[in-house]
């Protein structure tokens, strides 16, 4: 079993990896993502998606994200920064 290593960033640091790697898994460009930004309603991202950016988020930020975060269907850009910024 493989443990993390949590990288230590900054919020703007944070910001600037929640936003492309969302960028990169819905097909969005930076320009069009605002905080209020629901994953699934806005930006179309599937379940697979939400699975393969949880995956990258984990490893870029090395935390384990809580499995009803990204559950969460209602769940903006915004939410997701507060949360990891949180962790």
């Amino acid at each position: 079993m493989s443990t993390l290593n949590k990288v230590i960033l900054t919020p703007e640091q944070i910001h600037q990896v929640v936003w492309s790697l969302v960028a990169e898994n819905t097909g969005k460009a930076i320009e069009e993502l605002t905080p209020k930004s629901r994953l699934l309603q806005d930006l179309g991202a599937d379940s697979l998606d939400i699975a393969e950016l949880a995956m990258e988020l984990e490893e870029k930020l090395g935390i384990r994200l809580p499995e009803e975060l990204l559950d969460n269907p209602e769940l903006t850009l915004g939410e997701l920064e507060r949360a990891l910024n949180s962790l």
